[in-house]
């Protein structure tokens, strides 16, 4: 991907901070920001400024055995290799999502971190920072990609009509990594309007009800996206009304440890269970 900073719609304070970033980059650097900001893009935009087409991009897959998709100690296997040998041109390693990894990745890679190589940077994406070690944290200049303001966002809606550009404004208003995939992804938009249907039944049903949907779910992803819209409602709610903050920051709790555990292999049919009773 050889897209400018300047080609992607980024927050002003951010896209300053990355040019910044650009012209003395650092060994190793942490973007963070909410899910659908375009974090992976805009790494992949950093790397080829820095080095062009040497880039190593590394994301959570399946593997076998897992449930859910992660960076394990298998994929970055090779760049103890990869960064060692003798090389006169820059490389970046990309690794998105690394917050998303087995247990021991970090250990291996803060070899890396600490021994740093002539020409090789790291770049890093992250959603959740609590699940990155301190000891990578403390090793890695932060850049938070703040969302764009909603009239930054409206050259991506160009072309949309009325009906689809209402809903994809609710399913990711201000969030221009997600806005795209949903414009040009037909089956990923589908399903994230499905997922919003359900949230929507499941937060206003009753308990029996509640749990006759989620006893519906049978796939970990869905089961995070549903999550991911019921989050979406509780804050639309609580920002446009005189709801109590204190029962939509107990709910958001909840989300979040389901999230986390079903992330994490925890037993699907429990934590959804676990999500009807208690929210």
């Amino acid at each position: 991907m050889d897209y400018d900073l300047d080609d992607l719609v980024i927050e002003e304070k951010t896209c300053n901070l990355l040019k910044q970033y650009l012209a003395n980059p650092r060994h190793a650097l942490m973007l963070t920001g909410v899910i659908g900001c375009g974090l992976g893009t805009i790494a992949r935009s950093l790397a080829y400024q820095i080095a062009k087409a040497n880039i190593v991009f590394l994301q959570p897959t399946l593997h076998n055995k897992q449930k859910t998709s992660i960076i394990n100690a298998d994929d970055i296997a090779d760049l103890s290799v990869v960064t060692r040998d003798h090389r006169r041109d820059r490389l970046v390693i990309i690794i998105d999502d690394a917050d998303r990894t087995a247990p021991g990745v970090f250990e291996r890679l803060l070899k890396l971190i600490e021994e740093p190589v002539s020409g090789v940077y790291y770049i890093f994406t992250a959603h959740n920072l609590s699940n990155i070690p301190a000891t990578i944290l403390s090793r890695s200049s932060f850049i938070k990609v703040n969302t764009p303001s909603s009239e930054d966002c409206q050259i991506l809606y160009k072309g949309l009509d009325a009906t689809k550009k209402a809903q994809i404004k609710f399913l990711a208003d201000r969030k221009p990594s997600l806005i795209y995939k949903l414009i040009n992804d037909q089956s990923f938009f589908d399903n994230s309007v499905k997922s919003m249907e359900i949230a929507k039944e499941f937060f206003q049903a009753k308990l029996g009800r509640k749990i006759e949907i989620v006893s519906n779910i049978s796939e970990r992803e869905q089961a995070i996206d549903v999550c991911y819209k019921l989050e979406k409602i509780i804050l639309r709610i609580t920002n446009r009304s005189n709801a109590n903050p204190n029962k939509a920051l107990q709910r958001l709790d909840v989300l979040t440890s389901v999230v986390d555990r079903i992330s994490a292999n925890s037993n699907l049919k429990a934590e959804l269970l676990y999500l009807a009773t208690n929210l």
